[in-house]
């Protein structure tokens, strides 16, 4: 019986749980932009309805058209942000899931090395008390 040897491992399964935990952080952060962008999508699209509402009645059919243009710009770019929102909250759900198997696969290592560390110190204690018996019995007979 010997103390724990795959300390090695453990280090690498340390790590990797690190990664994960960064790669989580990193999607975390694109997923946060893309919805700031959309945010202030939003908000210029508002804007232009808002706009739009002031100048119905006192405008050119011109100006209007041109509303009409850049809110129709504004929807397409709404779109693709929902798009983009929607696979960055899959990449984030993606880097949970990894980040909870790296997690666990490091604690099965770590029970592991507890566990033998355990039978090891007791594996010793045994010994040990195996030596003082027999250090006893040597002195018991003199």
């Amino acid at each position: 019986m010997k103390p724990f040897t795959m300390e090695s491992v453990l280090t690498y399964r340390q790590q990797l749980e690190d990664a994960a935990r960064q790669e989580l952080f990193k999607a975390l952060e694109q997923e946060t932009a893309v919805r700031r962008q959309l945010e202030e999508v939003e908000q210029e699209l508002a804007t232009l309805y808002h706009g739009l509402e002031q100048e119905r009645h006192s405008t050119t059919a011109e100006r209007l058209i041109l509303y009409e243009r850049r809110m129709d710009i504004v929807r397409g770019q709404l779109a693709e942000l929902r798009e983009e929102l929607s696979r960055r909250q899959e990449q984030v759900r993606r880097r949970r899931r990894h980040l909870l198997k790296a997690s666990q696969e490091r604690k099965v290592l770590e029970k592991l090395r507890e566990q033998q560390n355990r039978n090891y110190r007791n594996y010793l204690d045994r010994k040990e008390a195996l030596m003082l018996d027999e250090i006893a019995v040597l002195f018991h007979e003199r």
